[in-house]
């Protein structure tokens, strides 16, 4: 079982990654799907060429992993939206969610295109939210989001991200190949207080937040399983 414990360090301005969801006004997407749509970026930058040793981007991914692991989800439609696609990184698209996962920059240096978005904003729908699903040989990783406290929708998206960042960590070789293969699916699941409790017991990835934001010290905020 992996744990792993977002922490944080004194001295320089963290680095993070910033996760950029496109909610439009009309025809907004659903809230697994945000969260969705995020876990598969993340994995997809990390695992992209340029994320790799000798890669453009590697420096910075470097520095961000060797620190804490940070994640912020924004929100973006129209031009803003136009404007996050031109930066450097990996978008993803779920049940029509887009997320665009940025390369990892210092929280005092993020670019002002990115700054300037919205933390916060009202809750999505989730009319097909799913309580209850489990892994397949060689299929989707599941994601399982804390049932509560209940996160925001930025909170969540982070969480499931750093779930399967987790994950391609600890997955072994072939399956890994097999995930990267299909283009790192994933299903996000809500399930209830009492199957929350019992996966709790088994899953080999689990997320505990450092509490900087929405959640006290210690929170169980997601988990992820595969077969």
């Amino acid at each position: 079982m992996h744990v792993d414990r977002e922490s944080g360090r004194e001295g320089d301005a963290p680095w993070a990654m910033q996760l950029v969801a496109r909610v439009e006004r009309t025809g907004p997407p659903t809230r697994t799907a945000v969260c969705a749509a995020a876990a598969v970026a993340v994995v997809r930058l990390l695992a992209d060429d340029r994320a790799q040793p000798g890669g453009e981007w590697s420096a910075r991914v470097r520095q961000w992993t060797d620190g804490p692991i940070r994640k912020h989800c924004r929100r973006a439609r129209g031009a803003a939206w136009d404007r996050a696609l031109a930066l450097p990184g990996v978008t993803a698209e779920v049940a029509g969610a887009e997320v665009r996962a940025l390369v990892p920059t210092p929280t005092d240096a993020m670019p002002r295109e990115v700054a300037r978005l919205q933390l916060t904003g009202r809750e999505l729908d989730d009319p097909d939210a799913l309580g209850a699903v489990d892994p397949v040989p060689g299929g989707p990783v599941v994601v399982s989001i804390c049932p509560a406290p209940l996160l925001p929708l930025g909170k969540a998206a982070a969480a499931a991200g750093h779930a399967t960042q987790l994950t391609a960590g600890r997955m072994a070789a072939e399956r890994l190949a097999t995930w990267a293969h299909a283009g790192f699916p994933v299903v996000v699941e809500h399930p209830a207080p009492a199957r929350w409790a019992e996966l709790r017991g088994h899953a080999p990835v689990q997320v505990l937040d450092a509490g900087f934001t929405a959640v006290a010290p210690g929170t169980c905020t997601a988990l992820a399983r595969w077969a």
